[in-house]
């Protein structure tokens, strides 16, 4: 496609690492926050809830979007727009006098977050040499993990010094502000007009059915008060995706689809999918490692969230190394490594539930194996079999497939974890079989990672 810009031209990396860094500051910290804003506001545990799980909607509605936007008008003018939709999400929720507006502003966030990372990632594809891009993408992760690491202690400090959670989205706004102006400069212009119209009614169809799902999703976590709420918003995704299906059938060859359906005709894509959707379950587990460490072992709360480094730490190694094994000695051995560091890990984490020393150690091993697998060889993978036209797309497939994950797993874990409660007691039973769950995922990714094949990405 013309809006396509040549590799040299991209902004330089320190940029893209900068902007992941900012905006993936949020989803940190909003644990450390929720506490002050369900106090503030009066909330229940599950109206509060919200907060974290209306960002996620928005993300996942509008990662699809934002990637095809990126292919068809090009990265400057979506990248600064998605800046400045940030930076206006932020504005209302750090002036947010109502819940309700909270809500909006995290919505608004949401917007502008979904397609910041997935346009880094793109741009770090485009801009390396094939025997580099392994390196250069698990730089994302790199920045990701440490925005989560920094975040809870950048919040805390906020909030301690200021008492006022709002003041955290308040330092957001220079921030973003600065990012915004210094995308202005360093990111390439592009001319010409796209080659292609945009899929307005693929995109509305698709994302309507994509909510219909997601919000099923939400809703099961409570299914026994909302059952039939669940049932009808599953046929209503049914019904939209089949349209949705039958719309890009009938597309115009003036018009770029939506998602390009010969990707998803692709086995190793679908597979690829599939591995990202279950990794993103993965990250559910630091949710419950706390709570497990609290009534397991009697610590506080603040010394429970503060074993999350162990993980934490982990997985930036596994970034990096991650990064560096998919550039010397592919993705599959790469993937299968990883994946097989996540059984062991877990699975020994489920037989040794009651060992406090031996948690940390194979937490952090389990870090590794997250972040090695989420980090660079299935955003590789994708990007190549996309090729240039649609490999924004491809990659804000992925994203999408991981935020998925992360929302199935509470209801995995939560629902595994009633089961084998004590009335209203978690036992250890409960904690245990969440590792079990996770190092059963972990064998079915290493099995998908050994077998899917891998041939076109390796020619591309």
């Amino acid at each position: 496609m013309e809006m396509k810009i040549a590799r040299e031209q991209t902004a330089p990396v320190w940029f893209y690492s900068l902007a992941v860094l900012i905006t993936q500051l949020d989803g940190g910290a909003v644990s450390t926050l929720l506490s002050s804003i369900m106090h503030q506001y009066q909330l229940t545990p599950t109206a509060v809830s919200w907060v974290s799980g209306l960002y996620t909607l928005g993300l996942v509605i509008a990662t699809p979007v934002v990637a095809n936007w990126a292919d068809l008008f090009g990265e400057r003018r979506v990248f600064l727009s998605e800046l400045a939709l940030w930076f206006v999400g932020a504005l209302v929720t750090f002036i947010a006098p109502s819940y309700s507006l909270v809500l909006v502003g995290r919505l608004l966030q949401a917007a502008g977050d979904c397609g910041i990372i997935v346009m880094s990632i793109d741009a770090m594809i485009a801009a390396a040499r094939r025997n580099h891009q392994g390196r250069k993408v698990s730089l994302m992760g790199i920045m990701s993990g440490l925005a989560a690491l920094l975040a809870p202690i950048i919040a805390g400090i906020t909030l301690g010094t200021t008492g006022n959670w709002h003041n955290f989205y308040g330092l957001m706004l220079p921030l973003l502000a600065v990012l915004f102006l210094l995308g202005w400069k360093v990111l390439p212009q592009e001319s010409g007009q796209p080659q292609y119209s945009a899929d307005w009614l693929g995109a509305l169809v698709f994302s309507a059915g994509l909510a219909a799902w997601m919000l099923a999703l939400m809703f099961a976590q409570h299914v026994l008060n909302y059952l039939v709420l669940v049932v009808c918003l599953v046929i209503i995704g049914i019904i939209f995706f089949a349209l949705f299906i039958r719309i890009e059938h009938r597309l115009p060859t003036t018009r770029l689809p939506f998602l390009p359906l010969k990707l998803l005709r692709q086995y190793s894509y679908r597979q690829t999918i599939l591995l990202g959707t279950i990794g993103g379950m993965f990250f559910a587990l630091f949710v419950y490692i706390p709570t497990y460490l609290s009534a397991s072992f009697g610590l506080s709360a603040q010394a429970a969230g503060m074993m999350l480094t162990a993980p934490g730490l982990g997985s930036l190694i596994g970034a990096f190394l991650g990064g560096l094994l998919v550039d010397r000695a592919g993705n599959r051995l790469t993937m299968v490594s990883a994946t097989g560091l996540l059984t062991l890990s877990t699975l020994g984490i489920a037989l040794t539930i009651t060992n406090l020393r031996a948690f940390l150690g194979l937490a952090f091993l389990m870090g590794i194996g997250m972040g090695a697998l989420m980090s660079a060889p299935l955003q590789v993978i994708a990007g190549r079999l996309a090729g240039r036209n649609n490999r924004a797309q491809a990659i804000g497939g992925l994203s999408a497939g991981k935020k998925i994950g992360l929302t199935i797993a509470p209801l995995l874990f939560a629902t595994s974890m009633d089961l084998l409660s004590k009335g209203h007691q978690l036992s250890t039973a409960s904690f245990q079989s969440i590792f079990f769950i996770a190092a059963a995922l972990a064998v079915i990714c290493l099995i998908i990672a050994a077998v899917m094949p891998l041939g076109e990405v390796n020619h591309e």
